[in-house]
């Protein structure tokens, strides 16, 4: 029992979840990273079908306040984003900013999962936000971006 309590310690100081008492993390049997991404593959295929081609660019859960990542694009480009979540996952938010700080696109409806298209206006590095809703069950997230060049779909 000692070393099942030793290897849940090295893993939640791992994850950065020393602060948490072991019986406040509820861990959801339906709880899947591989089911966010085939949740998010399901999304995908829409968007391959008009001629995006898909890439996978992060995954998450909701025991981290949010998900930051940067992309350099060109202006013209067109892109989708899509963030497919497992079963425990309450709901994402994600958004997306243009190099000087404007919102060029969001997704916080109130269903589960989140996705935006949009065209890049200009050349610039665009930053991606994705913020998983709180929960005392764990969730998981997966994050697709898809691309083309404008004018495809």
């Amino acid at each position: 029992m000692k070393t099942a309590s030793r290897t849940l310690s090295t893993l939640l100081a791992f994850m950065g979840l020393t602060g948490f008492l072991y019986s406040q993390i509820n861990f959801n049997p339906n709880s899947d990273p591989k089911e966010a991404r085939e949740d998010a593959r399901k999304i995908a295929v829409k968007f391959r079908d008009r001629g995006y081609s898909i890439s996978p660019i992060a995954n998450g859960d909701n025991f981290t306040s949010q998900t930051v990542f940067d992309m350099e694009l060109t202006k013209g480009l067109d892109c989708v984003i899509m963030v497919g979540i497992d079963e425990a996952m309450p709901d994402v938010d994600l958004y997306v900013k243009d190099d000087v700080g404007n919102m060029v696109a969001q997704d916080t409806r109130t269903i589960r999962r989140a996705c935006v298209e949009f065209t890049a206006a200009s050349n610039g590095v665009y930053t991606f936000i994705v913020k998983p809703a709180k929960s005392a069950v764990m969730g998981h997230f997966t994050i697709l971006g898809g691309f083309q060049p404008s004018g495809y779909n």
